[in-house]
């Protein structure tokens, strides 16, 4: 069921892209300020706590819903449910989309066009960055298609088969989204942000690992390999790391593509490939687990 779930969602989402504002989250830093209210002023352990149970909340309907449909209702009735869970858990906006559009006003000669394009790609993380915008725009894609795609179907397959897989799916991209949220605040709560970065990295640990594999699969695994091996030990913030090893996998998967490109655009054209790539060797693998989990 879980695959066909998977197919199903990703199936929706092509066919719904222009409905996906739908699925833009702004409620959710309504929630992130309520919850702020909630324990500003309180003591760190006290807004540690506040941050899990916020999540948790959050993520309390999906439990429910998840627990009820998978006992009561017929198997149909739960694919439709997870497949809808996982087109809302992708995203919140289509990445294929956002680089499309980022590659045509680059190639257009669009600067303004092209700069507003890339601050919606890079968001929170590439902030820190200083290279040339193209360069910048690829690192976040790197870090964001395991944000947006490949993360919240890690956790929906692996916990498919116990039924909770739209669970995992929500509680990563919920976690995701409270982490933007404590990020972009004005005046931040340092447990808080501390508490829901924490938290994500723990989640995306794994999946960006299997990401940062299928990119270097995908296109040159011992540059990839290399890069990897160079700079990973070299950051010095452990919650950055996720984030590092994606990049320098991309990268250096890339890195005979971008040395033989020089247009503008050229560094997000192979990295939007390579993210498909990756995206077709996870679905494919996907599909010869459950081959084998129905053969068994």
């Amino acid at each position: 069921m879980t695959l066909i779930a998977v197919v199903l969602g990703l199936l929706l989402e092509r066919a719904l892209w222009h409905a996906l504002h739908l699925r833009e989250a702004g409620w959710v830093g309504g929630y992130y300020r309520w919850l702020r209210r909630f324990v500003k002023g309180s003591s760190a352990g006290v807004q540690t706590v506040g941050c899990i149970a916020g999540l948790l909340l959050l993520v309390l309907p999906v439990v429910l819903a998840a627990i009820s449909l998978d006992h009561w209702l017929p198997p149909l009735t739960w694919i439709m449910f997870a497949a809808l869970v996982l087109v809302f858990s992708l995203g919140p906006r289509d990445l294929d989309e956002e680089l499309e559009d980022y590659i045509a006003a680059e190639t257009a000669g669009d600067t303004e066009r092209a700069k507003a394009a890339a601050a919606v790609i890079i968001e929170h993380d590439a902030a820190q960055r200083h290279e040339a915008r193209a360069e910048s725009v690829e690192e976040a894609a790197f870090v964001q298609a395991n944000n947006r795609v490949f993360g919240v179907l890690f956790w929906f397959v692996l916990l498919g088969p116990t039924g909770l897989g739209p669970v995992a799916a929500w509680l990563f991209r919920a976690s995701d989204l409270l982490r933007r949220s404590a990020i972009a605040d004005p005046v931040p709560l340092p447990a808080v942000a501390g508490c829901f970065e924490r938290i994500h990295f723990g989640l995306a640990w794994l999946p960006a690992r299997l990401v940062a594999l299928s990119y270097a699969l995908a296109g040159s695994f011992e540059e990839a390999r290399r890069e990897m091996g160079r700079g990973v030990n070299a950051v010095g913030r452990m919650m950055e790391r996720n984030d590092l090893l994606l990049v320098l996998a991309g990268r250096g998967s890339l890195a005979k593509v971008e040395a033989a490109d020089a247009k503008a655009a050229a560094p997000v054209q192979a990295a939007l490939r390579l993210i498909r790539r990756s995206l077709l060797i996870w679905l494919t693998v996907i599909a010869l687990l459950s081959l084998g989990a129905w053969v068994a």
